[in-house]
């Protein structure tokens, strides 16, 4: 059974890019969300292996984070923005749960690639 995950990113156009790559590396992309709202109520009916969030839905919010991560605590947190990754890990700085920092810069096969092997250790 592929693991199952969960893409919110609010650029419509990102997610279906997202989900391409990330079936292609064999991965389920069980769902998709483009608010903070529809990321939280989705993570938690759900359940995925993992979620990659973006941090920008449409604005940065540290609370929307942390609602992602306690509606589905079992999930690996990976989140993503089009900043470098170090500005992203600056950002999620002091917010618990978070366990994968991502950036869009890199190549969607790499963020799938990342992702894969976070869920296998």
């Amino acid at each position: 059974m592929a693991p199952r995950i969960l893409v919110c990113d609010d650029a419509p156009g990102y997610r279906l890019l997202v989900q391409t790559i990330f079936e292609d590396a064999g991965l389920e992309v069980a769902g998709t969300a483009g608010t903070w709202e529809e990321s939280e109520r989705l993570a938690a009916a759900l359940r995925p292996d993992a979620i990659l969030l973006d941090l920008w839905l449409p604005t940065f919010d540290p609370d929307g984070v942390r609602r992602v991560r306690a509606a589905a605590p079992g999930s690996v947190l990976a989140v993503v923005s089009a900043l470098a990754a170090d500005e992203v890990a600056a950002l999620v700085d002091g917010i618990d749960g978070v366990d994968l920092v991502l950036s869009k810069r890199q190549p969607p096969d790499a963020l799938a690639a990342a992702v894969r092997a976070r869920l296998r250790s």
